[in-house]
């Protein structure tokens, strides 16, 4: 289990060096920033997994600083524990009102701080566990369509950023429908179960791989286009396409057709429904060809 990670912004510098010392009992990495516009920029590109926030600071108190945090996608579902020697009932409902789960009032005894600490970070694991619970297809434990569709933002955005290239491939099982009419429906889980599992071996550690659906998947590959992601995605279709899975009446072989686009077959200024459609395209196109097979977008005539 990874190290927790505290973002602490206050303004006492004194505070800072206080904390500092009770690094061993929280078991704890420590950020800091002394200015609420640096504690924001820091919750942005460190998402810590709680913030310890002033409740009283210049230029930016901490309500406008929980406000604009809670209000910021990423940083939204990060606990905050303001710190405060304000002991006014209303003030301190506002402070919860805003969206802080807590608060610790100043001068604060180590004891207190841990215990409400731990129940912090404990809220925040139990939160992300069930977070990346509702990503996950039941069946075949492979991210699901809300998880991809946040994993291709972010290549998109890495791919503006950086230029950082990737591929993705819609992929579509053959005749499922008669698998599911000729066996019936529980073999044809085990078929979808089976090609998940066959989909995420051959998928690298920086690659999402994913079911959007019935019997469709999708991999977006990381880092990669061109003829190095058609290596990767023909990886897959072939490995698919020699299986076979047993049953009363049989073993049932596997087919599928795919579709592969990559972020260089289209301007730069592409979204996320654009390289879905050109991949999906190529789908459909594997789909007239005969099925069985694997189309690519660069490949196709316009």
């Amino acid at each position: 289990m990874k190290q927790p990670t505290i973002l602490l912004i206050d303004d006492d510098p004194a505070l800072h060096t206080s904390l500092d010392t009770y690094n061993d009992v929280l078991m704890a990495k420590i950020l800091h920033a002394t200015a609420p516009e640096d504690g924001i920029r820091q919750a942005v590109t460190e998402l810590p997994d709680l913030i310890l926030l002033d409740l009283n600071m210049p230029r930016m108190d901490g309500l406008k600083v929980c406000s604009h945090l809670k209000e910021t996608e990423c940083t939204r579902d990060i606990p905050i524990l303001f710190l405060t020697e304000d002991r006014k009932i209303q003030h301190l409902a506002k402070a919860l009102e805003c969206g802080a789960n807590d608060y610790i009032l100043k001068p604060f005894n180590i004891v207190e701080l841990k215990a409400r600490v731990r129940v912090a970070l404990r809220i925040k694991l139990m939160f992300d566990i069930l977070r990346e619970q509702a990503r996950v297809d039941v069946l075949t434990g492979l991210k699901n369509r809300a998880a991809m569709e946040d994993a291709l933002d972010s290549a998109i955005a890495a791919y503006r950023r950086s230029g950082q290239p990737f591929s993705v491939i819609m992929l579509d099982l053959d005749s499922f429908k008669k698998i599911n009419d000729n066996y019936g429906h529980g073999v044809g889980d085990e078929v979808l179960r089976t090609v998940g599992n066959t989909i995420s071996n051959y998928s690298r550690p920086y690659d999402t791989a994913c079911r959007l659906g019935g019997d469709e998947f999708g991999v977006i590959i990381g880092h990669t286009e061109g003829p190095d992601a058609e290596v990767a995605a023909r990886r897959i279709v072939d490995n698919i396409h020699i299986l076979s899975i047993p049953t009363e009446s049989g073993w049932v072989n596997v087919r599928c057709s795919a579709g592969l686009a990559s972020s260089s077959d289209l301007d730069i200024e592409f979204e996320a429904a654009d390289i879905l459609k050109l991949a999906d395209r190529s789908l459909y196109a594997a789909k007239e060809n005969g099925k069985a097979q694997l189309a690519v977008a660069s490949k196709l005539k316009s």
